[in-house]
């Protein structure tokens, strides 16, 4: 190798991650390796990390994804159950850690012994235009028309927030996307930055997590409370730590994130030191006062840290004779927006941390009721996570959805068939 590829295979990996099934609490370990780089577009990223199963359904963005890596690239199959359409690439099973394998991929790429992988899809434009309009400029008339003119705004179509005409754009957003529930695709209408109108076009991924304690609601086995709780403590702060990002604040994300893989590794952490550097940073400020407010029905239906969050203190550990002994009382907030589910997480995590140090030997009997953070096993609700966004600016938009865990979401959209 010459000396430029030499530093450059030094570097950490550029890796774009397209999250799948069950793979999450995998993916959040691997961000914490100093020889990963992940990337918040496929363009600055060298290896497609597929981690986890992908619908057939979604090979198709999976493909477009793919094709926006520039050369040298290659993909990498990560988990059990991989797709077999692409023979070159590289692959490791959910059960590996990939970081060894992708510095070497990433070396082979920098040097020419792996070739880069040529394109999926077929290098032409999505829609015809040469030789359409008067002067083969691919639209007719002033306004250009289609497939490559731009619409006027017309007076019929004002904004639903202050009522201008501005021109409107639809597309589809998902299922790979940064910060986005894995397996979400929505096809959104745009009026400017503002969002008219939402639709479900693909359900999200419904959580699996294989870390977590074999538990929803009920026990059906004798279970350590430090087990239970450290679990709940690790979820918050992976939940907190997405909408940390979103506001800009990426160094005290990565902290949270940090947080949350030693609360597995059963490390004794303190969460407050975070809470008070997020509050000196602006995070309050970041949100605004009302954005993403759910009404109490919503709330009561779908329950857990959202309920509380609208101020209903209903949690099953409230009648479990273990967390009684230990004065155990459900914490809660008023106001039912971002900023509520957001205190909510950290006050949940603070107390789960506190109950582990209060009691770190504390068995449950079998047939214990006790509350998890992600509720697997509930039914869907009436309501649909489309209903909340219209209105609202992308950045908020993210941000009402990264207010809500992946358990929550997957009720509030369409069932996915198995």
């Amino acid at each position: 190798m010459k000396m430029l590829e030499r530093l450059a295979a030094r570097a950490p990996v550029p890796v774009f991650v397209a999250m799948g099934r069950d793979r999450a609490p995998a993916v959040e370990r691997l961000l914490q390796s100093a020889d990963i780089d992940v990337t918040a577009t496929p363009r600055h990223a060298s290896i497609l990390l597929v981690a986890g199963r992908v619908r057939d359904s979604d090979q198709a963005y999976l493909d477009r994804l793919h094709d926006q890596l520039p050369h040298p690239r290659a993909t990498f199959w990560w988990g059990d159950e991989q797709g077999d359409d692409v023979d070159e690439a590289q692959r490791a099973a959910s059960s590996d850690d990939p970081v060894i394998s992708l510095r070497a991929l990433y070396r082979n790429l920098i040097s020419g012994a792996h070739a880069s992988e040529t394109h999926r899809l077929a290098d032409e434009p999505p829609a015809p235009w040469r030789g359409k309009g008067d002067h083969g400029q691919g639209g007719e008339g002033m306004m250009g028309g289609v497939p490559y003119g731009r619409m006027m705004p017309m007076p019929p179509t004002p904004d639903i927030r202050d009522g201008l005409a501005l021109d409107v754009y639809t597309t589809q957003i998902g299922p790979f996307m940064p910060y986005w529930p894995a397996g979400l695709v929505l096809e959104v209408t745009f009026q400017g930055d503002v969002i008219q109108s939402a639709e479900v076009v693909h359900p999200p991924y419904p959580p699996r997590d294989v870390d977590r304690v074999p538990f929803d609601r009920l026990l059906h086995e004798t279970t350590a409370l430090a087990q239970i709780e450290r679990a709940r403590a690790a979820h918050h702060l992976v939940c907190i730590a997405r909408v940390l990002s979103l506001v800009g604040l990426p160094t005290l994300s990565r902290r949270a994130q940090i947080l949350a893989v030693r609360v597995r590794a059963n490390e004794r952490v303190t969460i407050e030191p975070l809470r008070k550097a997020a509050a000196r940073a602006g995070l309050r400020a970041a949100l605004a006062p009302g954005l993403g407010r759910i009404d109490d029905r919503l709330a009561r239906e779908l329950g857990g840290p959202a309920q509380r969050a609208a101020g209903d203190a209903i949690d099953d550990r409230s009648d479990n004779p273990t967390y009684t002994r230990l004065d155990f009382t459900p914490v809660t907030q008023t106001k039912s927006d971002c900023r509520a589910r957001l205190a909510q997480w950290f006050d949940e995590a603070e107390q789960a941390l506190a109950l582990v140090s209060a009691a770190p030997d504390a068995m449950m009997d079998q047939g214990a009721l006790v509350e998890a953070p992600w509720a697997l096993r509930a039914p869907p609700i009436d309501y649909r996570v489309t209903e909340l966004l219209p209105g609202l600016e992308w950045s908020e938009a993210l941000l009402v959805l990264n207010s809500f865990d992946s358990a929550a979401l997957c009720r509030m959209g369409p069932l996915e068939t198995p």
